[in-house]
């Protein structure tokens, strides 16, 4: 049953641009519906900040595309990493990604910071204090949070409440559920203004702070695909920027 949920999800939140007027058709995957301001699943079809990215770095270039639902993030990189997708959005270099995928130069950058609930009585000002004290953190499964957050996915994982969807996380904090949630500072302050017992955690700095590129499949997306994208990026910095200011 949940196969076919996600199935019909794929089908309803699927979204093509240009398809008659491009060479190649580039399958995008998105694993969240609703991820504001960068994405968001409307009558039917994705909108949002990424998707105009997109819009932008593929005018004029011999690319469309073509964005799919996936479950969460880990399953939309092993899709990339077999070739059954092309692209990843808002991702953050690491070397074990750049084993099975092509980066492309970075269209935008990403500030990840705490968000709480303002009746949490804990006094924390880093992550190691957060750990130490035995609470509790809601992150996105597959989602990279810079090196400090990687020790402690693997030393304090009970700690660690994972979901795929980010209101989901928001709710949680919400209903104090768990003790923060980690976000991107765009969509935490959206999230936030939506709960009004939530805010950016203030008395901890960013987690982390990434240029942020396309995850390219190295299945198929050839190298010289790759720098006619990038060459694209670079020449729409301008734009780009705007979009995300």
């Amino acid at each position: 049953m949940n196969k076919l949920i996600t199935l019909l999800m794929c089908v309803l939140f699927s979204a093509s641009w240009g398809v008659f007027a491009c060479e190649k058709t580039l399958t995008v995957a998105s694993h969240d519906a609703f991820w504001p301001p960068y994405v968001m699943g409307i009558n039917g079809q994705f909108q949002g900040k990424e998707v105009e990215a997109l819009n932008i770095i593929f005018k004029d270039s011999p690319f469309c595309f073509e964005v799919k639902l996936l479950p969460n993030s880990k399953r939309a990189f092993t899709e990339l990493r077999y070739g059954r997708i092309d692209i990843g959005w808002a991702a953050s270099y690491t070397n074990e990604r750049a084993k099975h995928v092509h980066f492309t130069k970075p269209y935008r950058t990403e500030v990840m910071r705490l968000y709480e609930n303002i009746n949490n009585l804990h006094k924390a000002k880093n992550l190691a204090e957060i750990f130490d004290q035995g609470l509790t953190i809601g992150a996105n499964f597959g989602s990279y949070y810079g090196k400090e957050f990687e020790q402690y996915k693997h030393s304090h994982k009970k700690q660690i409440e994972y979901t795929s969807a980010t209101s989901k996380r928001f709710e949680m904090l919400n209903k104090q559920r768990i003790d923060y949630a980690i976000e991107d500072e765009l969509v935490g302050n959206y999230l936030s203004k939506r709960g009004k017992n939530l805010i950016a955690a203030p008395t901890i700095p960013a987690i982390n702070k990434d240029q942020i590129h396309l995850m390219l499949s190295k299945k198929t997306v050839t190298l010289d695909e790759v720098n006619i994208i990038n060459a694209h990026i670079l020449k729409k910095n301008a734009a780009l920027k705007a979009l995300f200011e």
